[in-house]
């Protein structure tokens, strides 16, 4: 039986022949030699389990795995449950098993290898690559080698075979682009974080987060190094030395820059108000996230419109019955602040 392609080849079919999903087709530039050959060997439906594939190609278990674990993250395949245990598929020939077949409808785009959730990564640690398979990974993309040295002279260290799989573990079994891979580096570098063990954790941790493309990784970095800036500035405002922030400090620092987007010029107003008004002892970043909660409200955005709200106050006519008493606006402001705070160390609250 011969198929004819478009192209001037034909399939020669013997006495056997077995499909595909169509959608491995879109994922396929993101998967190694190995990857294809295993899922070759799975198609042909000749094998009951990991094992068996390993030893037809010639590979150890963990490779295999490694390979299953792709195509399912990839939305080609996927582990039905028997029994409370999972199985690997039982093809047949000149037929795909429903198990295998998933329904995709036609205005959905197919899903790529990057859009990997969290729930489909392998559970395979970079412990479980062997000299040999590094090796094998190496001599099959020469991108590899030429990666592990780049990371090398970005950190600036001579990597151990336990760093070296660690790297090999970003871009086999995550991958990761390489582009990917040395900025992350680069950003460790920059935070004094020079540990391919400290860029493993981090790049885990932004991929169970969805952040798995360079353009998104730049996204990320340049946010926190906004973050980082800003952080060193509050410190020094507030007097902190190198002491570690406490969790609710670092929520109010992520407020304040990246949610608020506030310029470190307000929050130095904030300060001054703050340790101006007569009401703290030390400062404090509950008291101050009042005033700045207050002004966010009111629409200030600048120091200039802090200096602008003020003055219009004072130009403001006040109504006769308020002449009449002594209650004051600034006073009812910075009460209002305090309540928001509130209350916390280093607020007055005897007055």
């Amino acid at each position: 039986m011969k198929i004819r392609c478009k192209m001037k080849y034909n399939f020669l079919f013997e006495k056997s022949a077995f499909c595909l999903p169509g959608n491995a087709v879109d994922v396929a530039k993101k998967a190694s030699q190995n990857d294809l050959r295993v899922l070759m060997a799975l198609g042909s439906g000749r094998f009951s389990d990991e094992a068996q594939i390993a030893k037809f190609l010639g590979i150890s278990v963990s490779s295999a795995v490694r390979s299953l674990e792709f195509w399912r993250g990839a939305g080609v395949v996927e582990l039905p449950e028997e029994n409370g245990e999972v199985k690997l598929f039982e093809t047949s020939e000149f037929t795909v098993p429903s198990e295998v077949i998933k329904t995709h409808t036609p205005e959905k785009e197919p899903q790529k290898a990057q859009e990997v959730q969290k729930s489909s990564l392998p559970n395979v640690d970079r412990d479980s690559y062997t000299s040999e398979e590094i090796d094998r990974i190496c001599a099959e993309k020469t991108n590899v080698p030429l990666l592990i040295d780049a990371c090398q002279a970005i950190l600036e260290k001579t990597f151990t075979k336990t760093e070296i799989s660690g790297i090999v573990y970003l871009s086999d079994h995550l991958r990761l682009d390489d582009e990917y891979i040395m900025m992350l580096c680069m950003h460790c570098k920059a935070r004094d974080k020079a540990s391919v063990r400290y860029v493993e954790k981090l790049a885990l941790s932004l991929y169970d987060s969805g952040v798995v493309s360079v353009p998104e990784l730049d996204k990320y970095i340049k946010k926190e190094s906004k973050k980082n800036e800003a952080e060193t500035k509050i410190r020094k405002l507030f007097g902190l030395g190198e002491r570690t922030l406490v969790p609710k400090e670092r929520e109010y620092i992520n407020k304040w820059i990246i949610e608020w987007a506030l310029p470190f010029e307000l929050i130095e107003k904030a300060y001054e108000a703050m340790m101006g008004s007569g009401r703290v002892e030390k400062p404090s970043f509950a008291y101050e996230n009042g005033i700045l909660e207050k002004w966010r409200e009111a629409g200030v955005k600048t120091p200039e419109d802090v200096d602008a709200m003020k003055e219009a106050r004072k130009k403001a006519p006040k109504p006769a019955s308020q002449k009449e008493t002594s209650f004051d606006l600034d006073e009812f402001f910075e009460l209002a602040v305090k309540r928001g705070a509130g209350r916390a160390d280093g607020i007055k609250t005897g007055e």
